[in-house]
């Protein structure tokens, strides 16, 4: 086996003296003996760029540390979605393009040097209604691992600490398998994100941590092919924004709508610790379908939504949640615009239990929603518009003492065409009349079904609108509800 130590090409360790050239000079004669492993020792070793290459597998020991330079010229700018429509320019401390075979394994740490790249904010804002980055970045900063147009890459047991920006960006990738990652990044840094990945597929994320400032795996197909059949298990979270965020178009690059895909993403058995959201998914012109997400167990204690689907112009089909535990300050939102195809949308054994803070749409969100962002700001209840098809089934909705008092739907539902909600259990917020358990406004057809009034539930169903259609009712228990249904 063809093996490299990066001290026998001059790599000092001390922390003060960069690495750079000693580690890359490894890494390329590893390379032109038709690849090997390159070994880091115990140390701590400042580098800017090192360009990876094939069949090349890089282990840091334990107690070895890759430290980012902050320093402008150690770093190689490179230009990446290069062969697609609008390229973009970024620095990578790990960098590879069209490469096949790399790995980046051991139990060392690669750490970013985040606040050398940051600036504080003179004001933060009131929490209830910002993100919570107390940073704001300067004029360059490098991502600890950026890919682009790789194949069968894996990267497994290090810790990825401290990161300007994203910690991993890859981009039109076939075959990345993530596994037993420690990511542990700011949590009020700015798009101190966990991985991206643009276009990428086959995918496999498994026993990670991550600590983020903002998304923790984002998956979008803004690149040069679709991106599909991702699948992510056995993960926990804490981060200040979206523990998963699914999305088309957005990308500030991105300078005219186009249609681009995403498909086939299953996830499972993973935990939240704390989040503002959990799943984003949001379809600007493209579409989004075949999402399965199981066996998730969800705290959130900032302001947020647990659930936010969202369509501008796109299509999402094919969504199913099932076996949820949430604690968090809002359930779930689906909208879209009037024209926008939204359907197969289902919801499963899922428990919520919400605490109300102050935010900014609480109880309505407008339409247009004025930007993907204020999922922050979604209602606290389930909250559903512009919607094709959508179940419930054994969906259960538990107020419990928060910060802001009122009273509101626990489920609100405008211009649906066809909606089954079985068994139910739930009240409205609060004690006042205005607000119904249910609330229907232009729902064509809907079925309630194997219902349960909560104690003080005051009117469970309440329908109107001029294009409210046929609503069945039967085998609910609904003894606890002082009316039954209004019109």
């Amino acid at each position: 086996m063809n093996y490299r130590d990066i001290r026998t090409f001059g790599a000092v360790g001390d922390g003060m003296t960069k690495d750079t050239a000693a580690i890359q000079a490894a890494i390329d004669d590893c390379a032109q003996a038709g690849g090997g492993t390159v070994y880091i020792p115990p140390g701590k070793y400042v580098t800017g760029t090192l360009r990876l290459q094939d069949h090349i597998t890089l282990w840091l020991e334990a107690g070895a540390v890759l430290q980012a330079s902050t320093d402008r010229e150690d770093y190689d700018f490179a230009e990446v979605y290069s062969t697609c429509k609008y390229p973009v320019v970024y620095p990578g401390l790990l960098y590879g393009s069209n490469l096949k075979n790399v790995t980046i394994t051991g139990t060392g740490c690669i750490h970013g040097q985040d606040l050398a790249f940051w600036a504080a904010k003179d004001t933060i804002g009131e929490g209830w209604n910002s993100t919570p980055s107390r940073y704001d970045p300067l004029e360059w900063r490098p991502m600890l691992i950026l890919l682009e147009a790789c194949s069968n890459i894996r990267i497994s047991g290090i810790e990825l600490c401290n990161s300007p920006v994203y910690s991993g960006w890859i981009i039109d990738c076939d075959r990345v398998n993530l596994q037993g990652l420690n990511i542990l990044n700011h949590f009020y840094g700015p798009n101190s994100d966990g991985f991206h990945f643009s276009s990428c597929r086959y995918v496999h994320i498994t026993s990670c941590h991550f600590r983020t400032g903002d998304d923790s795996i984002a998956i979008d197909s803004n690149g040069c092919q679709s991106s599909c059949h991702f699948t992510i298990s056995d993960c926990t979270f804490d981060t200040s924004v979206n523990a998963f965020r699914i999305y088309t178009g957005l990308d500030p690059w991105i300078k005219e709508a186009s249609y681009s895909s995403i498909s086939d993403i299953s996830i499972s058995n993973c935990s939240v610790f704390n989040a503002a959201g959990v799943l984003n998914v949001t379809a600007e012109h493209g579409q989004i379908e075949r999402i399965s997400v199981s066996n998730m167990t969800v705290r959130m204690e900032q302001e947020g939504t647990a659930i936010f689907l969202m369509s501008s112009n796109g299509t999402i089909r094919h969504v199913h949640l099932n076996h949820w535990l949430v604690h968090s300050n809002g359930a779930c939102t689906v909208i879209g615009l009037p024209d926008d195809c939204i359907e197969e949308v289902s919801l499963t054994h899922i428990q919520f239990e919400i605490a109300a803070k102050k935010k900014l749409y609480g109880l309505e969100i407008p339409e247009p929603i004025p930007s993907y962002a204020h999922h922050h700001f979604a209602p606290y209840g389930i909250y559903l518009r512009n919607v094709q098809t959508i179940r419930m089934d054994q969906v259960s909705l538990v107020w419990q003492d928060g910060e802001y008092d009122g009273s509101w739907s626990a489920i609100s539902c405008k211009r649906i065409k066809r909606l089954q909600i079985r068994g139910f259990t739930g009240r409205q917020a609060g004690n006042g009349d205005q607000a119904p358990a249910i609330a229907m406004v232009d729902v064509e057809s809907a079925s309630v079904s194997n219902c349960t009034a909560l104690p003080g539930t005051t009117v469970f169903l309440r329908t109107s609108g001029s294009e409210a259609g046929e609503v069945q009712l039967f085998d609910n228990d609904l003894r606890e509800a002082r009316e039954v249904s209004s019109i």
